[in-house]
C-alpha cells in the first residue's frame, strides 16, 4: 500500500478508536440522574468515579506513553480497550458506589488511559506538515461521541432500561474500537512524509529531548497547568450539562441536547483548527480557541433560553477544541520527538488530574447550595489563567 494511502487509513482507525471509545464516557453525564434517582446517590458522589478514572488513566497514561515509545502503540491500544470494554459493561451490575468506582473508576480509567495518548503521539510520527489536519481528523471522535453519545444514551435507556443500556454501550463500542486498534502501528522509514514535507514541519520544530530535559524545563510544568485547567473546565461543564439543564424543568432527552450542541461546535472548531493551524501556525490558532471559551462562558453566565443555551453551548465546544487541538500540536513544536508519548503521558497526567477534579468539585459544590452558580461563575477566570500559562509555556515560540 502506498505511504500516503496508509497515512490516511491510520487516522480513520484512530478515529474509530476516539469515536467509539468516548461514547460511554460522554454518555455519563446522561446516566447521572439516573443513578441519582435510582440509588438516592449524590451527584457529587457519582461524579466522582468519572473523577477517579480520570485519575487513575492519567497514573497509568504515564508508564503506556513511555512504554509506546519504545514498543510501539498496538499492543497498548488494544489492550486497554479490551479492559474498558469490560468495565463499562460492567456498570450493568452494579448495586453499590463502590462497584461505580471500581468499575468505572479504576478499571475504566486504565482502559481509557490509551486511546487520546497513543492516537496523537501515532499521528504526529506518521504526518509533518499536515499535521495540523490529521490531529484534527483523529480527535473530532471524541467530539462526535458527544453529539450521538446523549441522544443515544436517552434513548437506549428509555427503550432497554438503565443496565441494559450500560452494557450495550460497553460492548458495542469495546468491540469496534478493539477491531481498529488491530491496523494501528507507527510508519517504516519508507512511510514517513516526503522530504520537502519533513523540512517544512521541520522548521516549526524545537530539537528533539529527553524525557528528563523536558522534565526540568518550566515550560513543560506551566503548560501542564495550563491543560490540568482546561481540562477541569471542559470535562465540569460536560459531565454537568445534562443535570443543569434537566434541573430547569427540560426532559432527559431534550436535555441530552446541550451535549450534542458541545459536540456540534467541537466538531467545527476541531477540524476548523487543524486546517487553520497548517497555514497560520499553532500559537496563533491556540488564542482564537481561548477567546472564543472566554466570549461562550460570559454569554452562558447571562443566559435568557433554552436556545441562548444551546448556542453558547456550541460557541464553547469551538473553543474547547480547537485549544485542545492545538495544545496537542504544540507539545512536538516546543519539545520534538525524541521522547514524545512519554511527555505527553506527563502533561496528559495533567489534564486528567483537572479533568478529574472539575466535575466531582462541580457536583459537590452542587449539593452544598443547590445550585451551580459558583463552578460556572468561576469557569470565565479559569480560562484567562489557562491562557495565561499557555502563553509563558510557549514564550520563547514564535506563532
Amino acid at each position: 500500500m502506498r505511504p500516503v494511502a496508509r497515512r490516511w487509513l491510520i487516522v480513520a482507525a484512530l478515529f474509530t478508536v476516539t469515536y467509539g471509545i468516548s461514547t460511554p464516557l460522554a454518555a455519563y453525564g446522561v446516566f447521572l440522574p439516573v443513578f441519582a434517582e435510582a440509588f438516592a446517590w449524590s451527584r457529587g458522589a457519582i461524579s466522582t468515579a468519572l473523577s477517579v478514572n480520570l485519575l487513575v488513566g492519567g497514573l497509568a497514561g504515564f508508564a503506556i506513553g513511555a512504554m509506546a515509545d519504545r514498543h510501539g502503540p498496538r499492543v497498548m491500544l488494544f489492550s486497554t480497550l479490551a479492559l474498558a470494554a469490560v468495565a463499562f459493561a460492567l456498570v450493568s451490575t452494579v448495586d453499590t458506589l463502590w462497584e461505580l468506582y471500581l468499575f468505572v473508576g479504576v478499571l475504566g480509567g486504565v482502559g481509557m488511559s490509551s486511546f487520546y495518548l497513543l492516537s496523537t503521539t501515532t499521528v504526529t510520527r506518521w504526518f509533518g506538515a499536515r499535521r495540523g489536519l490529521a490531529l484534527a481528523l483523529v480527535l473530532v471522535g471524541f467530539n462526535l461521541g458527544y453529539i450521538t453519545a446523549g441522544p443515544l444514551a436517552a434513548w437506549l435507556i428509555e427503550q432497554l432500561g438503565w443496565r441494559i443500556a450500560y452494557a450495550t454501550l460497553g460492548i458495542g463500542c469495546g468491540l469496534i474500537t478493539m477491531l481498529a486498534a488491530l491496523t494501528v502501528r507507527l510508519p517504516r522509514a519508507d512511510e514517513v512524509e516526503g522530504p520537502a514535507d519533513a523540512r517544512r514541519a521541520a522548521s516549526s520544530s524545537e530539537p528533539s529531548v529527553t524525557l528528563a530535559a523536558a522534565l526540568a524545563d518550566p515550560r513543560q510544568w506551566t503548560l501542564n497547568v495550563a491543560w490540568l485547567l482546561l481540562g477541569g473546565l471542559a470535562l465540569m461543564v460536560s459531565v454537568h450539562i445534562v443535570p443543569f439543564a434537566h434541573d430547569q424543568g427540560i426532559s432527559l432527552a431534550g436535555a441530552s441536547l446541550a451535549l450534542t450542541a458541545y459536540g456540534i461546535g467541537a466538531v467545527s472548531g476541531r477540524i476548523g483548527s487543524g486546517v487553520v493551524s497548517d497555514r497560520l501556525g499553532t500559537f496563533a490558532t491556540v488564542r482564537a480557541g481561548y477567546l472564543l471559551q472566554l466570549v461562550a462562558l460570559l454569554l452562558l453566565l447571562r443566559l435568557s433560553s433554552h436556545a441562548a443555551l444551546l448556542g453558547s453551548l456550541v460557541l464553547l465546544g469551538m473553543g474547547f477544541a480547537a485549544a485542545d487541538t492545538m495544545l496537542a500540536k504544540a507539545v512536538p513544536e516546543v519539545f520534538g520527538m525524541r521522547a514524545l508519548g512519554a511527555i505527553l503521558g506527563v502533561l496528559n497526567l495533567g489534564w486528567r488530574l483537572g479533568a478529574a477534579l472539575g466535575p466531582a468539585a462541580a457536583g459537590f459544590l452542587y449539593d452544598l447550595t443547590g445550585s451551580y452558580a459558583v463552578p460556572f461563575g468561576a469557569a470565565p477566570a479559569v480560562v484567562l489563567a489557562s491562557w495565561g500559562l499557555f502563553a509563558l509555556g510557549s514564550s520563547r515560540r514564535r506563532a
